[in-house]
């Protein structure tokens, strides 16, 4: 039996998270990696966790002079993440 109406993979996956519901987890997720990535090793040793929630990356940190040190650096990590991203997904980063 031949199938006529065939569909691409590429046309599924759309609908399969948007049915999921799992869109928004793979935004966060792919903004802690993009963090990850972005961010100086240096810098790195010092954080403890990341969560994004809303448009907001809330990273917490271990050691205060990182952590003042990054929040001067917060307009260009976040433009180099959204630029990593390729969207405008990242409004604000919180240190803590």
């Amino acid at each position: 039996m031949k199938r006529k109406d065939f569909i691409k993979i590429g046309d599924l996956i759309p609908d399969y998270i948007r049915t999921m519901g799992i869109a928004k987890g793979l935004v966060g997720n792919s903004v802690c990696t993009a963090f990850d990535q972005v961010l100086d090793s240096r810098y790195s040793k010092y954080v403890i966790s990341r969560e994004y929630n809303n448009g907001k990356l809330y990273c917490t940190m271990s050691s205060s002079v990182a952590r003042d040190s990054l929040s001067m650096l917060k307009s260009k990590l976040k433009e180099e993440i959204n630029s990593k991203i390729g969207e405008d997904v990242l409004k604000e980063i919180i240190f803590k």
